[in-house]
């Protein structure tokens, strides 16, 4: 990158940055009832933002709702959507007692024992406020490694490692992570064990010999990552489910998916995430991030190959 461009990505990151800060000191009921009513109302009616896409996937993942019902849920994603994009702006006001008060967690005995002391995997998903599940890692004694996928945006990509990053949490590059883990597994950050948070729905392009896994009506890939190192280093693994309280505040639903000992056959531990996860977005459905495309590939019918989706405006949904 040449001086002038460097220079450049400085200015929209510091401008960025106080665009949301200016946000995070507005009171409640500004941010989300004024300014996220108006996100809202350009969405949906300004933009009609992606509209034919999460109609699309809502109505290949529901195929037994009828269109009245899947334009319900698209409407009422758009004010997730707009709840989103303030939780995420708060992020550049929040001190350490917010970052408690907006996501309650209680673990549950099993999780507490299976933990103490070790590292462990937490697999969360973009259903609710995926910024915000980083703060569960504040009811444990552990520090968090934060997976994630670099925005090709250069200045995007500076400006949400610094909303992301806090003194209990270091994002890091999900090809970098590995090796981030391996340097802190044994004697942890400075003294404490350590947590690996992965968002876990991802789109996982196909790689080697996949495997596939039923979900909302699909054939889908996830990535197996969280598996991988849980598996590889002994780790339990705790399933993170959201619960909306109210705007910009949620609860942390946590349960043990794997107690990093048992001897258990390759893929289950995903396939156990995959179940809880669709467990959650059944019952409500207007949390999950529909406006990304969510199934990019789909196995060939013969082979079982993955070959990739149309996803154009003109394509067809497989209902």
């Amino acid at each position: 990158m040449s001086s002038d461009a460097k220079r450049d990505n400085r200015l929209s990151v510091r401008l960025l940055w106080w665009l949301c800060r200016a946000v995070a000191v507005m009171p409640r009921v500004v941010q989300y009832r004024v300014l996220g009513g108006l996100i809202y109302v350009v969405l949906r009616y300004v933009l009609r933002y992606r509209r034919w896409l999460i109609v699309r996937q809502l109505t290949e993942a529901f195929p037994d709702k009828s269109s009245e019902q899947i334009a319900q849920i698209c409407n009422r994603y758009y004010r997730t959507l707009a709840e989103t994009v303030i939780g995420t702006m708060r992020l550049a006001g929040m001190g350490y007692d917010e970052r408690r008060a907006v996501m309650q967690t209680t673990p549950p005995a099993d999780v507490a024992e299976a933990v103490r002391g070790r590292n462990f995997v937490i697999l969360t998903s973009h259903h609710h406020l995926w910024e915000f599940a980083q703060f569960v890692g504040l009811a444990f004694p552990h520090y968090v490694l934060c997976g994630y996928h670099p925005l090709k945006n250069r200045a995007w990509d500076d400006l949400y490692f610094r909303l992301r990053s806090n003194e209990n949490c270091l994002p890091v590059p999900s090809n970098q992570l590995l090796r981030s883990f391996i340097k802190y597994k044994d004697e942890g950050f400075e003294g404490r064990p350590l947590i690996i948070g992965l968002i876990a729905d991802q789109n996982s392009p196909p790689q080697g010999d996949v495997h596939w896994y039923d979900f909302l009506n699909h054939k889908t890939l996830f990535f197996e990552g969280g598996e991988h190192l849980a598996t590889k280093y002994g780790m339990p693994v705790i399933y993170c489910g959201l619960e909306r309280i109210e705007a910009g505040c949620y609860k942390a639903h946590l349960q043990l998916i794997y107690d990093g000992v048992s001897p258990i056959e390759k893929h289950e531990i995903t396939e156990r995430y995959v179940r809880a996860l669709e467990e959650d977005i059944r019952r409500a459905p207007e949390y999950w991030m529909w406006s990304h495309r969510r199934w990019k590939f789909a196995p060939d019918p013969v082979t079982g190959a993955p070959v990739t989706v149309d996803y154009s405006r003109k394509s067809k949904p497989n209902k």
